[in-house]
């Protein structure tokens, strides 16, 4: 019956109840790739708010939120937790910021947790 089962969507299509049985091993990865994603968004929508019109956008503010897409990616649990671990490494590497450490480190352990529970 499992194997027959087709998935009902992919990336942030989704539906809320796959969305809740994402495995523990996960979390991290998610909530590092979110909090890169936020943090990059935010600050630049606060810097354009506080100029007064569009602005250009810093490189941590970019890196923090192309890592952050790269880390809610994920076609499957292996490919996944590498891509999270290079993303992870890449911005704590790159962002030098303490939201940009909190969030490269949250990705890299999620993805190193991810790996040592499935292999």
């Amino acid at each position: 019956m499992e194997a027959t089962r087709t998935k009902s969507g992919a990336g942030f299509t989704q539906s809320w109840r796959e969305l809740a049985h994402t495995p523990t091993h996960q979390v991290p990865v998610l909530l590092g790739a979110v909090v890169a994603l936020l943090v990059g968004i935010l600050t630049y929508v606060f810097d354009a708010s506080k100029a007064g019109a569009i602005v250009a956008a810093s490189i941590n503010q970019a890196y923090l939120v192309i890592f952050g897409v790269i880390g809610l990616t994920k076609q499957n649990v292996q490919n996944g937790s590498i891509v999270a671990a290079i993303a992870g490494l890449a911005m704590v590497v790159l962002v030098a910021t303490q939201l940009g450490l909190f969030a490269g480190l949250l990705l890299l352990a999620g993805a190193v947790w991810s790996l040592a529970s499935t292999r």
